[in-house]
């Protein structure tokens, strides 16, 4: 199957749900600007050739507001100045094709387990500077989620324990995937901004990005307490988009 028609195949076979969440947004400092349940739902036609996307946001002073999108299978994976990518469980990034001088900066890094997913956002301004990070745990089993706290302040630290063992999976920027490659967990970069989120989730990301300096923005996610995914989107000096690179650790004894 071509490279794009798969990208595409695992978009309607693992994201066609109602997803049920809770969005918040937060400071380049890490403080709650804003909290409120979200439904990001997606629907395809009879031949599967065209997605229509919907978000819903539901504010606590009653407000409603809603959005919509329509992707279409050919013209997917790379619109305007962005590049979708979905590995082969369903989580993904969508991700700018490069860093443009002089304008924002966004990217969302996505994980899906089972029923389950949790979005970041990075957003950087046009000087590139971080401006804000939004967080957006879903469940499609319903709201509330069995899974998912209601906790949304960010904790002060984090203790992450030593023995993470597992594999790693990298998709270029011509969606071709690597094969499979042992990897140690790494979460030390210098010079990134650290968050920690309720529900064991954690970002890594440059306070300030610029054309003529690589760079990448992690997140990772305790799914439970034996299992971790990571994802990492990737820039050369030249603010290309480079990989994104999927790692999954299980907790050795």
């Amino acid at each position: 199957m071509k490279l794009k028609e798969h990208n595409w195949k695992i978009l309607t076979e693992q994201h066609l749900y109602d997803w049920h969440g809770i969005w918040t947004r937060y400071s380049s400092t890490g403080e709650v600007q804003e909290s409120f349940k979200s439904l990001r739902s997606f629907r395809s036609n009879p031949e599967k050739i065209e997605i229509f996307h919907t978000n819903r946001y539901f504010y606590d002073d009653g407000r409603t507001e809603e959005k919509k999108w329509n992707y279409k299978q050919e013209e997917f994976s790379q619109v305007n100045n962005s590049i979708s990518f979905f590995f082969e469980q369903g989580s993904m990034g969508w991700l700018a094709k490069a860093l443009v001088t002089n304008s924002m900066f966004v990217m969302e890094l996505l994980f899906k387990y089972e029923h389950l997913r949790h979005s970041i956002i990075m957003m950087y301004d046009q000087q590139g500077n971080l401006l804000q990070i939004s967080s957006i745990k879903e469940d499609s089993q319903g709201f509330p989620s069995s899974h998912w706290s209601t906790e949304i302040e960010q904790l002060s630290s984090k203790n992450f324990p030593k023995n993470w063992q597992g594999t790693s999976l990298v998709l270029n920027s011509d969606l071709e995937i690597s094969e499979p490659v042992s990897s140690q967990f790494s979460w030390d970069r210098k010079g990134h901004k650290i968050f920690y989120l309720p529900d064991g989730v954690s970002i890594s990301c440059p306070d300030k990005v610029t054309v003529g300096t690589a760079f990448d923005c992690v997140t990772n996610w305790l799914i439970d307490e034996t299992q971790m995914q990571q994802l990492i989107a990737s820039y050369d000096t030249t603010g290309k988009f480079q990989s994104l690179t999927l790692e999954k650790y299980e907790l050795k004894s």
